[in-house]
């Protein structure tokens, strides 16, 4: 709502800066002009000034000599005094003038023109003192008008002028008002949308457009959700269906390798054949196993059994249980832990954890040809615990690093299930985990996990 008052603020504020801008401007020009042309009309002797500056002499009348007559006409045309009609003094009249003026023609001239040149009267005691401008530099008009009539103009001038400015102000403001509000209904839209939700925003007003944008966007994003839950929920119910249809035979078949592969009574090439039976069925349920674990992951219905873990001796046990397993004939295991890593307090659901693990040591006893030396190792640093497994086989295919470091998976990237369930279970507790190539051979595993506050050091 802040964002949206600050809009209205802004266009208000620009309203009004315009309108004293253009009040600004008008003022400007009246001044410039006012000074511009009256500087000039200043320079010119007044009128008054000018017909006392005639004194009557012996002679006649004659213009102050303390000034020059042009100093003193300086911006007049001519000049001439009537007496009784006519002309008793002239200075440049021309020679198209008459001499000799009726009354009426006086009492016109001295409102307005005499042939064309705008001319001052004044009256003195010698007679009427007659000046003209150049003909073209002055308007003269009469204007008159009711007394009341101007009265009320002049108050009302403020008034009128206040009105000019609320007016568009008021207009700005009602404008600027509604708009907000119609884009305050979008954003909170949007924010629907944002959050998963459905909206259906009105499409009238100046926004009627961009609401129908949104509406449109809505209604997609909400039939391609569906879709992709529909398509999610068939995933997982086709993939918990196959894998409890497939558990019960792979059981049975297990059951029979083993008795296959322990009955003294068949030849070694029989029972060699069904411990390859028994090994191989083992990895298909590790892989119906992934798999269903991969799923319930990325769907979130694999629920965190989080409590304190000590990360010290979980990695023990987990080094120790690997030991003991058929697979550590053709692998050992090396464990280092650091001391403060040791008694690292884990929040994390052992049992998820422990399989992480579990699948990295698998892929270095299962993944390469000849006796591997696996490096499990552990240190702290800061608020994080960082676990590392590396061995020194063959290494991870340069297609299985592309997929794991970029997430995109080719055509021919091989099987990388296991590894893809490391990053979920890790990701899974807050936590990230990276793949890479060993130096100076072998495959790399590095786990990084939250270090929550140690119970004991409270």
């Amino acid at each position: 709502m802040k964002t949206f008052t600050r809009m209205i603020g802004r266009y208000v504020l620009a309203t009004a800066a315009v309108v004293l801008l253009v009040v600004g401007l008008l003022l400007g020009a009246v001044v410039y002009l006012g000074l511009h042309y009256g500087e000039a009309a200043d320079s010119r002797v007044r009128i008054g000034t000018l017909a006392e500056a005639l004194i009557p002499t012996a002679d006649g009348l004659q213009l102050d000599p303390a000034r020059t007559p042009a100093d003193w006409l300086q911006g007049y045309a001519w000049a001439m005094v009537h007496d009784d009609g006519s002309v008793i003094w002239q200075h440049d009249l021309p020679q198209n003038l008459n001499k000799h003026y009726t009354a009426s023609e006086i009492a016109s001239f001295s409102r307005w023109y005499l042939d064309d040149w705008p001319v001052f009267c004044w009256t003195a005691d010698y007679g009427l003192f007659v000046a003209a401008m150049p003909r073209g530099s002055v308007w003269r008009c009469n204007i008159y008008n009711n007394a009341q009539l101007m009265n009320a103009m002049a108050a009302g001038m403020l008034p009128a002028l206040a009105l000019l400015l609320g007016v568009p102000a008021a207009c700005c403001l009602l404008f600027s008002w509604r708009g907000a509000r119609r884009l305050q209904t979008i954003a909170a839209g949007l924010a629907t949308v944002a959050d998963g939700g459905t909206i259906r925003l009105p499409t009238d007003g100046f926004a009627g457009e961009l609401a129908d944008t949104v509406n449109r966007t809505s209604e997609q994003l909400r039939r391609r959700n569906e879709i992709i839950a529909r398509r999610d929920d068939a995933r997982t119910s086709w993939i918990a269906g196959v894998s409890h249809d497939v558990r019960t035979p792979l059981a049975l078949i297990l059951g029979w390798a083993e008795q296959l592969e322990q009955d003294t009574a068949l030849p070694a090439a029989a029972r060699q054949k069904a411990c390859g039976i028994r090994t191989q069925s083992e990895k298909l349920r590790a892989l119906i196993e992934d798999l269903n674990l991969t799923s319930k992951l990325q769907y979130g219905a694999q629920p965190l059994r989080c409590q304190p873990t000590q990360a010290g001796p979980l990695l023990r046990r987990l080094a120790a249980e690997f030991c003991d397993s058929p697979l550590a004939a053709s692998c050992t295991v090396a464990l280092e832990i650091a001391p403060d890593a040791d008694k690292a307090i884990l929040d994390a659901d052992a049992a998820l954890l422990a399989r992480a693990v579990e699948n990295l040591l698998h892929n270095a006893a299962c993944h390469n040809p000849g006796p591997v030396q696996v490096q499990l190792s552990a240190v702290r640093t800061g608020k994080t615990l960082r676990i590392t497994i590396a061995d020194d086989g063959a290494g991870y295919p340069p297609a299985v690093l592309h997929a794991l470091q970029t997430g995109e998976a080719g055509e021919n990237t091989p099987h990388i299930l296991g590894l893809h369930v490391v990053e979920q279970i890790i990701r899974a507790h807050g936590g990230t985990a990276a793949f890479a190539r060993n130096a100076p051979r072998g495959a790399k595993a590095v786990l990084v996990l939250p270090v929550t506050e140690d119970p004991a050091a409270r």
